[in-house]
């Protein structure tokens, strides 16, 4: 059992993998972290499923998995309107770490973390992350004087984002890992006025998202596997971005020294190189589970494209500086497919393959009306991506695919849920756009590395020993800091404190794997088309879109 603990701090590090890590530590590019890990236990800490930054951050902040909190990607499919959504916090089904903290009566600060827009009321300071559409939204919902300060006293904060593609020359690596560093440094100052401005918090989060673009696009200048590239300038370069997320944990690291604060470092995921992508509609219109249309069917959807574009045009009218998010593009206009004939669908292209069963069908028509009918598509698509294999090692694509109704005991569409989602081997992507390219695996040289499961978690506390393995999971990160707070862990939650720190649970209705009731975060709120214009190009430029 650890000693009393009042405060700690959290260290998000986006995509942090002991295989990058380690190195660095060794190169001696990280002399912050290899302090900090001289007084800490560490482990590994596996990410969600799928282990994507959306769905990851809200587990690590739940102590939930996707199928209970409700987030599974960035964006959403909205059977309503037929179109993909930007999801935001007021979607959670479950309450955060910040709003339990809240609820006790501690102050909490949270900066840059995914998930958190908009911002929950609560005790302290929450300026939310990647999917706030610019940094004045990012600070809707805190103190006016915190915002004005963050503005005056430090420059470096914002929401610019690098690593759009991979580097083309040398100077564009410096300058990205230069802005990158800038980044950083931000965050921690950022840390250091909220604690001025929120003395009394329990819980202080930093969250560096920038470290994930980084390696997606510039994995292998790090030159830390096979894949690596030995070219001394380019890999000093890329290293000057880990120096600078360094100094910003040094940063932080001083500032719970001071505060005689627990420090708890974890990532969302891991990381690895990337062998390229997975063609998952490709493989259900090989499978029959996807039709393409015919003559008629492709004039069917150009009226539907022509008539989004002219509802976009109308938009434009009204505000010539409004931008035309391809989210309000329907389904329909957005993928070649019969919709009449189509039983199974994969909209998401990231780290999970997430697969849709309409259920709009007719009795004696092609697409499935009944429960029967659903469940004989939902078999013959579960057994379409788990068969599929790599057509020259001949290892499967998919090696897990879950079955979220079955698994989690709960209706898909009722909660506009994925029936089935598919994990691809580690190696790849996921794309679902259907290009001439017939093949269900292709090259992609625009992204050299991708998430791996198996993330980072380090902890520095008092009663804590330093030989200590921790081996856990990422819903457990949220049980963790309640039970070192001292804090009750509601039952809803499915993580457990890691081993030695105790905690108790004040209700046990988490038992029977149902979903709680929706927790409504921000009632009634919805992204203005704008905004969510802007998030969506920032999630194209990052590599999520494609």
């Amino acid at each position: 059992m650890t000693s009393s603990i009042d405060r700690v701090l959290i260290l998000g590090l986006d995509g942090a993998t002991w295989s990058v890590l380690d190195p660095m530590r060794r190169r001696g590019v990280m002399p912050n972290l290899d302090a900090l890990l001289a007084r800490s236990a560490r482990g590994t800490l596996r990410s969600s499923e799928p282990p994507m930054t959306a769905a990851a951050w809200t587990t690590m902040q739940t102590g939930c998995d996707p199928a209970d909190h409700g987030i599974f990607d960035h964006r959403y499919f909205d059977p309503s309107s037929n179109m993909m959504r930007v999801n935001h916090s007021g979607r959670f089904r479950v309450p955060t770490l910040w709003q339990l903290l809240d609820r006790a009566g501690r102050s909490v600060i949270s900066l840059n973390l995914p998930g958190t827009y908009p911002a929950p009321k609560v005790r302290g300071v929450i300026v939310s992350g990647m999917d706030a559409p610019h940094l004045e939204a990012a600070l809707s919902g805190v103190p006016a004087d915190f915002a004005a300060a963050l503005r005056q006293q430090v420059p470096r904060y914002g929401l610019k984002y690098q690593w759009k593609r991979v580097p083309e020359t040398l100077d564009e690596l410096k300058a990205n890992a230069l802005d990158t560093t800038e980044g950083f440094l931000g965050r921690a100052e950022g840390a250091v006025l909220a604690d001025r401005m929120v003395p009394d918090w329990s819980a202080l989060m930093v969250q560096f998202q920038n470290l994930d673009p980084f390696q997606h696009r510039a994995w292998q200048f790090l030159n830390v596997d096979e894949t690596g590239i030995d070219r001394p300038a380019w890999n000093a370069a890329a290293a000057e971005v880990l120096r600078g997320l360094d100094r910003a944990i040094g940063l932080l690291c001083e500032l719970a020294d001071r505060r005689g604060a627990a420090i708890l470092c974890v990532s969302d995921h891991g990381f690895g190189p990337c062998l390229g992508r997975i063609h998952v509609n490709r493989i259900l219109v090989d499978r029959g589970l996807i039709t393409l249309p015919g003559l008629t069917g492709r004039l069917r959807r150009r009226a539907t494209q022509a008539i989004d574009r002219l509802r976009l045009w109308g938009d434009k009218r009204r505000d010539p500086n409004a931008r035309g998010a391809s989210f309000h593009a329907s389904i329909a206009a957005s993928y070649p497919f019969d919709w009449s004939r189509t039983v199974a669908f994969a909209p998401h292209q990231d780290c999970g393959a997430m697969v849709y069963i309409p259920r709009n069908g007719r009795p004696g028509g092609p697409l499935p009306a009944t429960p029967r009918q659903i469940d004989e598509v939902r078999e013959q698509t579960l057994a379409a991506l788990a068969e599929a294999r790599h057509p020259e090692t001949g290892d499967p694509l998919f090696p897990k695919v879950i079955d979220l109704g079955a698994d989690y005991r709960l209706d898909p569409s009722e909660l506009g849920y994925p029936d089935l989602l598919a994990l691809p081997d580690q190696n790849y992507w996921v794309r679902t756009k259907l290009t001439n390219d017939r093949s269900w695996v292709a090259a992609d040289p625009s992204l050299p590395g991708t998430h791996r499961p198996e993330g980072i978690v380090s902890l520095a506390a008092p009663g804590v020993p330093t030989d200590q393995a921790i081996d856990a999971d990422l819903r457990d990160v949220a049980p963790s800091v309640l039970a070192m707070l001292g804090e009750p862990i509601p039952g809803h939650i499915r993580g457990v404190p890691f081993a030695g720190l105790g905690g108790r649970t004040v209700r046990s209705d988490a038992a029977s794997g149902a979903v709680k009731p929706p927790h409504a975060n921000a009632p009634g709120f919805d992204f203005d088309p704008e905004d969510e214009a802007i998030v969506e190009q920032r999630l194209i430029d990052l590599g999520y879109l494609g």
